[in-house]
C-alpha cells in the first residue's frame, strides 16, 4: 500500500489509542491533566493530516480523473478499513466504493459494478443508524437501491464468469431484505400486511435461488448454506412482533427459520467448535411456544436454565447477551402466567434481576461500551422501570462508555445546578412550576431537592448519543455528511430513552437543547412546544451546551477551543434567537460571569479526573 494510504491507516491507530488513555498510578491531578490536553493536541494534528490526505487520496478524485494504479490503492485501503462490525472506518470505506463505483461504470467493467453495488449497499448499512424504539432507520431506501440493482445482475449470471461476481449477486439478493424496516420487528411493534408480504417475497425469492440444484451446481465452491443461514437468521426477529401480536402465519414461519438456525448451530456444536448459543436457544423455545407446540412452562423452565448456566464473569458476546437480556424476557413471559403461579415464581425472578444488576455494576466500562449500550437500549422494559438502581445505573453506564461524552455532560448537570442556584438567589419565582414543583425556592430543604434533579436534567442531556458511538469517536477526521445527519439524531434517541425510564422531564432536555430558542431552526425538527414545566431549564441546558463545549481547552485543542469571553460574545449575539434571552441576561451581571468563568474551569477538570481516573478506568 502506498505511503499515503498507509498513513492514514497509521494515523486511525495513533487516534483509537489516544481517545482512551491510561494513566500510570501516582500521578498528580495537574500531570493527568497535561497529559489529557497533550492527547487532544496530538489528535488535532492527526485530525489535520488525515484530513489532508483524504482530500489528496479520494475527495479530490473523479471517474474521470483516477487512475487504474490509484482505483487498486483505493480498493486495498477500503478493504483495510471495512471488516464489518470491526471495521476501522466504514464511512471513508462507504465513499471510496461510491468512486470505485463511478469508475467501473465509466470503463464498463461489470464485475466491478457488481462489486461496488454489493460494497456501497453493505458499507451503508453498516453507516447506517437504526432503532426500534423510535422507528428511524435513516439510509433504508438508499441501501435497498443499491442491492436491488445488484441483484438485477441475476439475469447475467450465466454470462459473468467469474465465480466472486456471482457472489456478489447472490449477497446482494438476500440483502434486499435491509431495505424494509426490519428494525420495527424487533420491539415488537405492529407488522402490517403489506410489509409482511414484501419481506416474504423477498425470502422466497431469495431461498428459491439458494436452494436450486442448478445455481448451486454451476458454482458448488459459494457458501450456500450460509446464504440460507442469513436469511432464516433475519427472520426471526419477527418473534418480537410475536410477544404482542400472536399471528399463525409469522408463527409458523419464525419456528421454520428458528428451527433452522437452531439445527444448524447444533451441528457445529457436536462437531466440538462451539455450543448452541443462548440467543438461539432462547428463540427456537419461544417460537415453538408461540407456535403452539410447547407450553409457557417450558418456555420459562428454558429461559431460567440458560440464566442458570450464564457465568456472572462471562463477558462474552454470548454472555452479556444472557446476563442482561434473559431477565427482561423472564418477566415478559412470567406475567402471563395465573397469578398464583406468578407468586410462586417471584423469588426466582427477583433474584434473576439482582444479578442482572450485580452484573452490570461489574461489567468493565470501556471494553464492551458499544454492545452494551445496544443491549441496554432494546431490553428496557417493565423490570427497568420498576426499578430505580437498575434505571439510574444503566444512564450511568452509558455515558461512561465514552468519556469525552462523560465529561461533557457532567459538566452540564453541574452548570445547570449552578445556573438554577443563582436564580434561586437572585429571582426566586423564575423557578416556580418548574418540574411540577410550585415554589422550588421556598425552602433549603426544596430547593436541594429541585438542585439534585436539575443536575440531572443537565447530566443526562446527551445520553442519546450512546447510539453513535462509533460517530461521536470520530477524532480522527472531518464527519462526512452521512455522519452528521446519524449524529443529529441523538436528540430523538436520548428523549427516547429517558421517556423508556418515565423520565419525561429529562427527556425534554434531551429532545430540545439542540433547537433555536425561538424555533427556528436546530435540530431535530421538533414541532410541538417545549412543555412550560421544563422550559426554563432546557434553555439553561442549551447555554451551558454551548459554553461547555466551545470552551473545552482540556479535551480539544487549544487551537479549537474558543475563550469564555469569546463565547459569551457569541451567544449574546444569538440572544433571542438561538439562545434564551432570559439565561443569556444572567451573565451580564459581572460578578456572575466572573463566578462562572472560574467555576467551569473548576468543574471540568473535576469532570476530567473523574471520567478518565474513575468510572472511565473500570
Amino acid at each position: 500500500m502506498q505511503d499515503p494510504y498507509q498513513t492514514y491507516l497509521d494515523n486511525l491507530a495513533a487516534a483509537n489509542s489516544l481517545i482512551k488513555p491510561r494513566f500510570a498510578p501516582g500521578l498528580t491531578e495537574a500531570a493527568i491533566i497535561d497529559a489529557i490536553r497533550e492527547n487532544a493536541e496530538r489528535l488535532f494534528r492527526l485530525h489535520r493530516e488525515n484530513d489532508a490526505i483524504l482530500q489528496e487520496i479520494l475527495f479530490s478524485k473523479t471517474a474521470q480523473t483516477l487512475t487504474a494504479s490509484e482505483a487498486d490503492a483505493l480498493r486495498a485501503l477500503a478493504g483495510a478499513l471495512f471488516n464489518y462490525n470491526r471495521s476501522a472506518d466504514v464511512g471513508i470505506a462507504y465513499r471510496i466504493h461510491q468512486l470505485l463505483y463511478e469508475y467501473a461504470r465509466l470503463h464498463g467493467d461489470t464485475d466491478l459494478i457488481v462489486r461496488e453495488l454489493y460494497y456501497q449497499g453493505i458499507t451503508l448499512f453498516y453507516l447506517n443508524v437504526r432503532d426500534s424504539g423510535t422507528g428511524v432507520n435513516l439510509f433504508h431506501e438508499q441501501i435497498g437501491a443499491y442491492f436491488r440493482a445488484g441483484a438485477e445482475y441475476l439475469s447475467q449470471y450465466e454470462t459473468l464468469e467469474s465465480v466472486e461476481t456471482r457472489g456478489y449477486i447472490l449477497r446482494s439478493l438476500g440483502n434486499i431484505k435491509h431495505s424494509l424496516r426490519l428494525e420495527q420487528f424487533a420491539k415488537g411493534l405492529s407488522v402490517s400486511e403489506k410489509l409482511w408480504a414484501d419481506y416474504l417475497a423477498v425470502f422466497t425469492r431469495a431461498m428459491e435461488i439458494f436452494t436450486s440444484p442448478r445455481y448451486r451446481e454451476m458454482n458448488p465452491e459459494l457458501p450456500w448454506e450460509s446464504f440460507c443461514y442469513a436469511m432464516h437468521y433475519d427472520r426471526t426477529q419477527f418473534l418480537g412482533t410475536l410477544r404482542t401480536r400472536p399471528d399463525p402465519e409469522i408463527s409458523a414461519a419464525v419456528l421454520e427459520s428458528a428451527g433452522y438456525v437452531y439445527r444448524h448451530q447444533e451441528q457445529i456444536a457436536a462437531a466440538g467448535e462451539r455450543t448452541v448459543g443462548s440467543r438461539t436457544q432462547y428463540v427456537y423455545a419461544a417460537a415453538r411456544y408461540h407456535a403452539g407446540q410447547s407450553e409457557l412452562s417450558e418456555l420459562l423452565d428454558t429461559l431460567f436454565s440458560i440464566l442458570d448456566a450464564a457465568g456472572a464473569q462471562d463477558h462474552s458476546g454470548d454472555g452479556i447477551w444472557t446476563n442482561l437480556t434473559v431477565p427482561e424476557y423472564l418477566h415478559h413471559y412470567a406475567a402471563l402466567l395465573p397469578e398464583e403461579a406468578q407468586r410462586a415464581l417471584r423469588p426466582r425472578l427477583d433474584r434473576a434481576m439482582e444479578n442482572r444488576i450485580q452484573y452490570l455494576y461489574r461489567l468493565p466500562v470501556n471494553e464492551y461500551a458499544g454492545q452494551v449500550s445496544n443491549l441496554l437500549l432494546s431490553t428496557l422494559g417493565h423490570s427497568s422501570k420498576a426499578d430505580d438502581r437498575f434505571s439510574n445505573h444503566v444512564l450511568e453506564y452509558i455515558l461512561a462508555c465514552h468519556p469525552p461524552t462523560f465529561v461533557h455532560s457532567e459538566v452540564l448537570g453541574i452548570l445547570t445546578r449552578w445556573f438554577c442556584a443563582h436564580i434561586a438567589d437572585v429571582a426566586p419565582a423564575m423557578l416556580d412550576g418548574l418540574l411540577g414543583i410550585p415554589h422550588p425556592a421556598e425552602s433549603p430543604e426544596t430547593l436541594a431537592a429541585f438542585l439534585e434533579q436539575a443536575y440531572h436534567v443537565g447530566l443526562y442531556h446527551d445520553v442519546g448519543k450512546c447510539m453513535l458511538l462509533s460517530y461521536v469517536g470520530q477524532y480522527s477526521r472531518r464527519l462526512l455528511d452521512e455522519e452528521f445527519a446519524c449524529i443529529k439524531l441523538h436528540p430523538v434517541f436520548g428523549c427516547s430513552l429517558l421517556e423508556n425510564l418515565g423520565l419525561s422531564d429529562y427527556a425534554c432536555a434531551a429532545q430540545y437543547h439542540h433547537r433555536a430558542f425561538d424555533a427556528s431552526g436546530g435540530y431535530p425538527a421538533v414541532f410541538a412546544e417545549c412543555p412550560q414545566r421544563t422550559r426554563l431549564l432546557v434553555d439553561i441546558v442549551t447555554v451551558a451546551d454551548a459554553l461547555d463545549a466551545g470552551t473545552d481547552n482540556v479535551g480539544r485543542s487549544y487551537a479549537a477551543a474558543k475563550t469564555f469571553d469569546q463565547l459569551v460574545d457569541e451567544l449574546r449575539a444569538g440572544r433571542g434567537r438561538r439562545y434564551s434571552p432570559t439565561v443569556v441576561d444572567l451573565l451580564d451581571d459581572a460578578a456572575f460571569y466572573k463566578r462562572t468563568k472560574a467555576f467551569l474551569e473548576e468543574s471540568r477538570r473535576h469532570a476530567y479526573m473523574h471520567a478518565y481516573c474513575g468510572r472511565g478506568q473500570a
